[in-house]
């Protein structure tokens, strides 16, 4: 019995790790979002308190962390915009995604960089796409702004709020374009 137990255990513990998955790497993402660049910078932002209070306002979460980085791809002396890299847990395992900020402070892509929650909670790229183009003027919500996943919606709400801290990252700390006043929705 303990032999089948250990078996079982095993068995499981491999298709855990099967279903998990990296898609792309950093430098690999990097490359697609900045295609164009003569060279992508890298800069570690570390978020006030003050900051810190206006991102949780702006994105209505709570941040897990004030450390975060940020690259920048340049043409030239011109800038292509901003990618952020950030890891955040579903359930009870990970996901990351880069998001690609422009410089007006709309997302212009996310890209699941790896996923190791099981792979029928991972969102689609037609459901991702939603997102571009907005803002953090944008509310982002799911079930009202943006759709739910249907079997998903500990996904769908954890990516809709990350993605709103991010673009509230960007609107207050790279871009400065934040909402004239932060209206309730």
């Amino acid at each position: 019995m303990k032999t089948l137990y250990i078996l079982f255990v095993c068995f499981f513990i491999l298709v855990t790790v099967a279903q998990s998955k990296v898609f792309m790497k950093r430098d690999e993402a990097l490359a697609l979002a900045f295609s164009g660049a003569d060279r992508i910078d890298k800069r570690e932002i570390f978020i006030t308190e003050e900051q810190a209070r206006e991102i949780e306002s702006l994105s209505k979460s709570k941040l897990s962390t004030r450390l975060y980085i940020v690259y920048e791809g340049f043409k030239g002396d011109m800038s292509l915009g901003y990618a952020i890299i950030d890891t955040h847990t579903l359930r009870t395992k990970t996901e990351t995604v880069m998001f690609v900020i422009n410089t007006d402070g709309t997302l212009r892509q996310a890209e699941i960089l790896a996923f190791f929650e099981p792979p029928e909670y991972m969102p689609g790229n037609n459901w991702i796409a939603l997102f571009y183009g907005k803002s953090i003027k944008d509310p982002l919500k799911p079930g009202r702004d943006i759709p739910n996943i249907t079997g998903a919606t500990i996904t769908s709400n954890s990516l809709s709020q990350t993605t709103r801290q991010i673009l509230a990252l960007a609107a207050v700390v790279l871009t400065g374009h934040k909402p004239e006043s932060d209206t309730e929705d």
